[in-house]
């Protein structure tokens, strides 16, 4: 993920924010394997501290990641096959025509500019088997807890005026968009956020996972709009007084308790023309 005018730490990005579960790739790769598609080069764009990029690289022999924040970069895991580089995630033009196979961004679409960013995908991903794969998620919920929920909407209420309105994107799970392609499959998560019912059928949740009550405190403290707030009211922490709230309301005193989290998520899947 990338963002323009947030000071992320790229160290706490990279530990707490949860990874893309296997049943996003394997969406993206039956959808690229469907026209026979190759696994030679990938850019990864917005690729953050390479969440994405490390698991691109068990398929392709070249890994591109790209992203605004030298921070993010300076903190992504290294691999041998992944090549970084701080730059806009609109900007391919080091690589040539009908050259790349695939492009991925995983929840950082909504801070590009798309029209920008189509008209270069166009040009560098290969005709006809050349896959693009946009997937992003918003504020997860904690299962089976309305009440905890009702806290968490609390706090993104309070947040809303320090939010970047290109977050909207992402939590419309970027039915706002128009995607020029002519070849396109959408997934989104739960059922509840597919209000279009556009979405494909999916084996499971596109993204839940399981951390302590710490850890999702730190997690939390990952967004753009906590850090723009935390600005304004460096004495005033919204996430330590969420969690403790989610504390008392589930009777729960250790900080290591463990609940389980579902993040509203979309995955749109466009093939080259």
């Amino acid at each position: 993920m990338s963002a323009s005018n947030v000071s992320y730490q790229g160290d706490a990005y990279s530990k707490f924010r949860p990874s893309y579960s296997d049943e996003i790739y394997s969406l993206i790769y039956n959808f690229h394997d469907q026209e026979n598609g190759e696994y030679n080069l990938v850019i990864d764009s917005g690729t953050g501290t390479g969440q994405a990029a490390i698991e691109l690289c068990k398929k392709f022999k070249s890994v591109h990641g790209i992203d605004t924040l030298p921070e993010q970069i300076n903190n992504a895991t290294s691999r041998d096959n992944i090549t970084y580089q701080v730059g806009p995630g609109e900007d391919f033009s080091q690589f040539q025509n009908n050259s790349v196979d695939m492009i991925t961004v995983g929840t950082a679409f909504h801070w590009f500019d798309h029209e920008k960013f189509f008209k270069e995908a166009k040009r560098v991903l290969k005709h006809k088997t050349g896959t693009l794969a946009i997937f992003g998620y918003y504020f997860p919920v904690i299962s089976n807890e309305p009440k905890v929920n009702e806290l968490v909407k609390q706090l993104v209420d309070k947040l809303e005026k320090y939010t970047n309105p290109k977050v909207r994107f992402v939590r419309n799970m970027y039915r706002d968009i128009t995607f020029p392609f002519k070849d396109q499959a959408w997934y989104i998560t739960p059922k509840s956020e597919d209000t279009t019912n556009i979405s494909q059928p999916t084996t499971g949740s596109l993204m839940e996972a399981s951390m302590t009550m710490e850890n999702y405190r730190h997690y939390m403290k990952t967004a753009s709009a906590y850090f723009n707030y935390m600005e304004d009211y460096p004495n005033d922490d919204p996430v330590d007084k969420l969690v403790e709230d989610i504390m008392k309301t589930l009777n729960i005193t250790d900080n290591q308790h463990v609940v389980h989290l579902e993040w509203p998520t979309a995955l749109i899947l466009a093939r080259n023309d």
